[in-house]
């Protein structure tokens, strides 16, 4: 998959090594798989036999989309070919057409002190979501002390508890892209990764509570363009059994979507 170069510029892509056909390395079930970790698996009802390459890609390309032409012309356009130019464009925006010779320039700093200045930190801990975390409270006096009160106590401690479980679970399985936090993150802004807050310290995802737009069994809404989860003002009145379930079923309902309704 991209790294996060790649990933903080031109996102969502992925980037398939060995894994395009005639590589001996190729394996349709790893594509299906990752393809499905990060949320962009077509669902193939009513697609297979139906549609086009074209109806995709708008490449012109009549070829019926069967399980073979999804793999062998489908993906590699989607995901590789079709990227090609977006790619060239981020090398000589980097390099200013090559002007600047950037291994040259980062040579006496580590790779990963770049890539977290630059772009995005690789991993996520509970505690990295908590500090991007900024709430905007109601305008209602009277609610306010529950509301501070969801965000302090039941919010945060819902994330750092989802991290402790998968901590143990990852010991046996590591996979960062389905983890809980990469899924709440991705619910909140679009993007499954967060940039490093020294580079970027006006960064937040805000944790909105609003009477006038939502009702108190609504699950809660993402608007990802500006980085908000909103949530009524009642707070689900502070019943963290009932938040969790409400967002996780906002989670599941959007998985894969870019836009959050």
């Amino acid at each position: 998959m991209l790294t996060s170069v790649f990933r903080a510029y031109v996102p969502p892509i992925v980037l398939f090594r060995k894994c395009l056909p005639g590589e001996k390395d190729y394996h349709r079930s790893d594509i299906v798989d990752h393809l499905s970790a990060i949320g962009l698996l077509t669902k193939l009802d009513g697609v297979l036999n139906v549609m086009t390459i074209d109806d995709f890609v708008f490449d012109g390309d009549d070829t019926v989309i069967t399980p073979d032409t999804y793999f062998t012309k489908l993906l590699p356009k989607q995901f590789v070919r079709s990227r090609d130019l977006a790619l060239d464009a981020i090398r000589e925006g980097l390099t200013l057409n090559g002007l600047i010779n950037i291994p040259v320039q980062f040579s006496v700093l580590p790779f990963e002190v770049v890539s977290k200045l630059a772009f995005s930190i690789p991993d996520m801990s509970a505690d990295d979501v908590i500090a991007v975390l900024k709430p905007k409270y109601s305008d209602e006096q009277i609610a306010k002390e529950e509301q501070e009160f969801f965000f302090h106590n039941i919010l945060k401690q819902f994330l750092k508890d989802k991290a402790e479980e998968e901590e143990e679970e990852n010991k046996k399985k590591f996979d960062v892209d389905t983890s809980f936090l990469s899924q709440f993150v991705k619910f909140c802004t679009g993007l499954n990764y967060l940039p490093y807050r020294i580079s970027n310290p006006e960064y937040s995802i805000v944790i909105e509570f609003n009477f006038l737009q939502c009702t108190p069994e609504d699950l809660p809404v993402a608007h990802t363009c500006e980085n908000t989860m909103k949530i009524h003002g009642s707070a689900y009145n502070n019943d963290r059994e009932k938040f969790e379930g409400k967002l996780m079923m906002a989670i599941e309902s959007t998985d894969g979507c870019f836009g959050m309704k």
